[in-house]
């Protein structure tokens, strides 16, 4: 990159700079700030902003206790308020009139928040110590895993997926009444969109693949070229049963 077009960039960089004053007055109005930052209004579109980065993956009929045969598992049907939790908050969801018990068998429906797997491969390294590497699939032993695995057994379960990276999602999905990836968000947020106070609108940003196998075999410079991708680059569902998946 030549000099010039460096020059170029950095001119629309002070730019910025300056239109916001940061030259003629570079110092932070305390008084300010504390109204402006996570002021209500702030707080609130961030929050349905949350919610509507959900990507709604799986939504299959239940036929669990009081949900009804043939009903989709989400927005939960009122009837259901015995709930097992895996990662969490027990008082956020006791907060919204759920009954929280301690074995899945005794319950209406689960609720699991896990992330998309990762190893640490580097750990001596500044970056490799910090950034997540390795396999993408869940496996037996994984404890968030297990707790899927033992819940979906005895309840139909809601599992949600922090998607920092594109996990393989095929043994949860098969599991899993309903499955949702996000991008972040706050348990009190989650529920609302479980219980249908608000939707998820999300597309997913990238595919996810069907196996490790299919992530081995595929270039890794090229984009969406997995073999058979569980979901492809865009899927996402809505309650109302619409799949939205474009290129």
């Amino acid at each position: 990159m030549s000099e010039r077009r460096i020059d170029q960039s950095v001119v629309r960089i002070l730019e910025q700079k300056f239109a916001l004053g940061l030259f003629e007055n570079p110092y932070v109005d305390e008084a300010a700030a504390g109204r402006i930052a996570g002021n209500a209004r702030f707080v609130a579109e961030g929050r349905a902003a949350q919610q509507a980065s959900l990507v709604l993956l799986e939504n299959k009929p239940v036929a669990a206790r009081g949900a009804g045969r043939g009903r989709p598992m989400l927005p939960l049907n009122p009837s259901l308020k015995r709930v097992w939790l895996h990662n969490v908050d027990a008082a956020t969801v006791k907060a919204r009139g759920f009954t929280v018990v301690d074995d899945p068998a005794q319950a209406d429906f689960a609720l699991v928040r896990t992330a998309a797997p990762y190893e640490i491969l580097h750990p001596n390294y500044t970056f490799g110590s910090r950034q997540h590497e390795g396999r993408l699939d869940f496996r037996d032993g994984d404890p968030d895993y297990e707790a899927i695995k033992r819940a979906s057994a005895v309840a139909p379960t809601v599992v949600t997926v922090y998607l920092d990276r594109p996990a393989v999602l095929t043994n949860v999905s098969s599991r899993a009444a309903a499955l949702i990836g996000n991008f972040g968000i706050t348990d009190d947020a989650l529920l609302d969109v479980l219980q249908g106070k608000a939707r998820p609108r999300g597309r997913l940003p990238f595919e996810l693949p069907s196996s490790m196998a299919a992530v081995l075999a595929q270039a890794s410079d090229a984009p969406y070229d997995s073999r058979a991708p569980l979901y492809p680059f865009g899927y996402g569902l809505r309650y109302q049963g619409h799949i939205a998946s474009s290129r």
